[in-house]
């Protein structure tokens, strides 16, 4: 009579289980809710992955016409528009910086930081830096009056000129960037207003050298605050063609003032290449790229393939201004209707994608 009783007490603990514990094993999920309505979501739905997290949402949502343009999520209600037509989501609209006021504050925060870290060896001789930010979009793509020359760097750049025996220095940084984003891009600015003043008349530098070096401060300064992302994707930026390995390598062997007495006193154009810290990053999984932000492109009537991006390791699509990588999938407004892309494979001179499944090929320089 035993083992009878002693079913019968398990038979009634089991019963006394909360609901949840008695669901039968394999019972359906509940629906998910939609990210931005924040609805459960019935029938079908899109997914987006936002900081490595993956989003649900509904088809009324992804039917709405704006994207945030920090996380690319819909916008529905809460948000905040810039004058220049972006629009920032309720969550995101408080971590951005679109005060000209909190990015003065924020490039002099940048500015004192290398200072201390540096020993003051990174510091102006002109103090007056004037320092405005970027609204207006349309002037920003017409410009072309970065120090090195080439198109303007995406989040921000500088102009310096002669005045009497110093320099009248300009930053603009563009709005919407993270504060960290800001603090990055004010710290590589500043680069660019010190080695005008401290590189020789008839010293030449390589484009991407001179980046390369306004990078290195923007890492120094990420390290100071052990902003271990930051640090990760300023390694991995392309946008200095893989040279910020060798200013890294440079400043470990040499020190920051080494690095200073090389632009003062040094006549290369480039630094020496990078050995050591490039096996050691080959040797780590490339963190994704913080996203840049950029202004909104005119309406798309179709796909076009604009750049292929490569390293040892991916190969990243540019389609329409937005980046992908295999797999990678993005809903993207074309000829006035939503379609949901996603890059299957990389070619020579072209990719592969699907457009909501079917399958085509875009090539470089096509038109």
């Amino acid at each position: 009579m035993k083992l009878p009783l002693l079913l019968l007490a398990a038979l009634l603990a089991w019963t006394a289980l909360p609901a949840f514990a008695q669901q039968p094993y394999g019972s359906p999920a509940p629906p998910p809710t939609c990210v931005v309505c924040a609805k459960p979501v019935a029938g079908k739905y899109f997914t987006q992955v936002v900081g490595g997290q993956t989003n649900a949402i509904c088809v009324e949502c992804e039917a709405l016409p704006n994207r945030c343009a920090l996380c690319k999520l819909p916008v529905k209600d809460g948000f905040t528009k810039t004058a220049d037509g972006r629009y920032f989501c309720k969550k995101d609209a408080g971590e951005v910086v679109l005060s000209e006021d909190e990015a003065r504050k924020l490039f002099a925060q940048a500015r004192g930081d290398l200072r201390e870290v540096s020993g003051g060896a990174l510091d102006l001789r002109s103090q007056q830096v004037n320092v405005q930010v970027l609204f207006n979009l349309d002037f920003a793509d017409n410009r072309n009056t970065t120090n090195s020359g080439g198109a303007m760097h995406r989040l921000g750049f500088s102009m310096s000129r002669p005045q009497g025996d110093g320099f009248a220095h300009n930053v603009v940084l563009l709005s919407g960037q993270t504060r960290t984003a800001t603090l990055s891009t004010s710290a590589h600015e500043f680069g660019h207003l010190w080695l005008t003043e401290n590189l020789k008349p008839a010293r030449k530098l390589d484009p991407d050298t001179r980046e390369a070096l306004c990078e290195l401060f923007a890492f120094k300064l990420a390290a100071r605050r052990n902003d271990t992302n930051e640090t990760a994707r300023i390694k991995a930026n392309p946008y200095t063609k893989g040279v910020i390995l060798s200013a890294l390598e440079f400043e470990a062997r040499e020190s920051l003032l080494g690095v200073v007495r090389w632009v003062r006193e040094d006549t290369d154009e480039k630094l020496p290449a990078a050995t050591g810290i490039t096996a050691a990053v080959a040797a780590t999984p490339t963190p994704e790229p913080l996203r840049e932000l950029r202004p909104p492109p005119p309406p798309a009537t179709k796909l076009e393939l604009r750049s292929l991006l490569r390293t040892s390791k991916r190969t990243v699509a540019v389609i329409n201004g937005e980046r992908f990588e295999r797999g990678s999938e993005l809903s993207m407004l074309i000829d006035g209707k939503r379609h949901l892309v996603r890059m299957e494979e990389a070619q020579e001179n072209a990719v592969v994608v699907s457009v909501d499944g079917v399958k085509q090929t875009l090539r470089l320089g096509a038109k």
